[in-house]
């Protein structure tokens, strides 16, 4: 839920059961990311970024087990994936989470896939949480990073994504 008023903020704190994760708008590597699971802090959070006039973008919670999958498609074509494992529910690489390597199933190709597709976005890191509800995609990142990826795979991700733009310049 994406809203700009601190009032509107906590009632969607409210609407997703009083345990949620508010991001920044625009973001990366997990710095800003923050859990808000009690009505307390969550207000001495949103009253505070309201004086700043800040836009209050909140997530559900989803109980994951400290893990998620990063998988990095590239057009219809899943080149990479790993799970990123943290000590906590942040599993960001730059927040101390550790890559691992993955077998990517079809089921998670097909998510993956779908996903960059459904947001248009060519290089797509793909952000998938693995819960009691089956896979979920979290977020498509347009601009991912893959240093630590990059540590897991097989695969020469950088040069795959150059010979995918000049394969696909002309068109």
């Amino acid at each position: 839920m994406i809203c700009e008023d601190p009032h509107n903020a906590l009632e969607a704190f409210d609407e997703l059961g009083g345990d949620c994760i508010l991001k920044p708008l625009y973001g990366s590597k997990g710095i800003g990311i923050t859990r808000l699971n009690e009505r307390g802090f969550a207000e001495n959070v949103i009253y505070s970024l309201g004086q700043l006039n800040q836009v209050f973008y909140l997530q559900e919670f989803v109980e994951h087990y400290n893990r998620d999958i990063r998988i990095l498609v590239l057009g219809d074509k899943v080149i990479a994936g790993m799970y990123r494992v943290g000590d906590s529910w942040k599993t960001n690489i730059y927040a101390g989470a550790r890559a691992e390597p993955i077998d990517v199933t079809s089921d998670i190709e097909k998510l993956a896939i779908k996903a960059a597709k459904v947001t248009k976005t060519e290089i797509a890191g793909v952000d998938i949480l693995e819960s009691e509800m089956g896979f979920i995609v979290l977020e498509v990142n347009s601009i991912p990073g893959f240093t630590a990826l990059q540590k897991v795979s097989k695969i020469n991700i950088a040069e795959e994504i150059v010979k995918y733009f000049l394969e696909n310049a002309e068109s």
